[in-house]
């Protein structure tokens, strides 16, 4: 930064330097305008200074015999935001001969906060033509600063040149000690670039893999959820289950005492059924002992009517 300061540094010598000796003899500049029969000179001052006096010499020259009908130069110069009329100059109903000239010397002087370059606005009107010309053009450019300024600033600005001068050598050779720093740093960036690029495209991927990944998860949580809901249910069944199986088996067992209770009685039946058959046998086939018939009768009395 401090390099570009002083190259800028030395380029403002060198201006002010070709400067100082053009004020000393300011040039003179000439603009033409030919049309409507007539050639139009103009000559100024290259430039000027606030508060002097400035001159304008304008030149008319018919081409050809005319009636110069009008004729109006007005110029302009920017004071402080805004432009400023300074001067006027009109010519109406001039005839005039071929080869003919009329010349007007124009003296203005410029204000005090007057800058930029002065805007001239120029109206033609001659028999020779059906409608006006009119040309807008920029003459004198005036400067703020003046000789005496000038020659000031360039003493001051040539007495801080030799310390700044010293100063660029030792900037320049900082200057080559940084750009050979910045060339290694210029490898390295390059190289850390690359890697940067390739970690950049392999986070790229990371990332598509990721949120492949996470769509997955969200699916199998959800399924996890749905299968948790199920297993609470399955278990909560199966704990009924249990219980009621608990009871099968308490009802099992009081079934099988009942059960073997009355396979008990039924063998027991079956063997007095078994002994009755055989009883029965028995006395039918034994003989029969002899026996006598006893017949009992009862009499009853018929009672009497007594």
């Amino acid at each position: 930064m401090r390099v570009k300061t002083v190259f800028s540094l030395v380029i403002i010598l060198a201006f002010l330097f070709g400067l100082i000796h053009q004020v000393v003899a300011l040039s003179v500049t000439n603009v033409s305008f030919r049309g409507g029969g007539l050639n139009i000179d103009l000559s100024f001052p290259e430039e000027a200074h606030p508060t002097e006096n400035t001159t304008h010499n304008v030149t008319i020259t018919a081409l050809t015999s005319l009636v110069l009908q009008n004729f109006t130069l007005v110029i302009k110069v920017f004071v402080n935001m805004s432009w400023q009329q300074i001067y006027q100059e009109q010519i109406l109903s001039q005839n005039m001969q071929q080869n003919e000239g009329l010349t007007r010397r124009v003296i203005f002087t410029l204000p005090q906060e007057a800058h930029e370059r002065l805007y001239c606005y120029m109206y033609v009107l001659t028999d020779k033509i059906s409608s006006a010309l009119t040309y807008i053009f920029y003459t004198t450019h005036v400067r703020t600063l003046t000789h005496s300024e000038l020659l000031s600033e360039y003493s001051e600005l040539l007495a801080n040149y030799s310390s700044l001068h010293a100063e660029y050598e030792t900037l320049i050779e900082s200057y080559n000690a940084v750009s050979t720093q910045h060339s290694a740093l210029n490898t390295t960036y390059t190289l850390l670039l690359g890697q940067y690029n390739s970690l950049q495209a392999t986070h790229t991927s990371l990332n598509s893999s990721y949120f492949s990944q996470k769509a997955d998860y969200n699916a199998l949580e959800a399924s996890y959820d749905s299968l948790e809901a199920s297993y609470i249910t399955l278990n909560q069944t199966y704990n009924a289950l249990k219980s009621e199986n608990g009871d099968s088996r308490s009802t099992i067992g009081s079934s099988d005492t009942d059960l073997i209770m009355t396979r008990n009685l039924m063998y027991v039946f079956i063997a007095a059924t078994v002994a009755l058959v055989a009883l029965v046998i028995y006395i039918k086939k034994k003989k029969p002992d002899p026996y006598i018939v006893v017949r009992k009768e009862t009499v009853a009395l018929k009672p009497t009517d007594s």
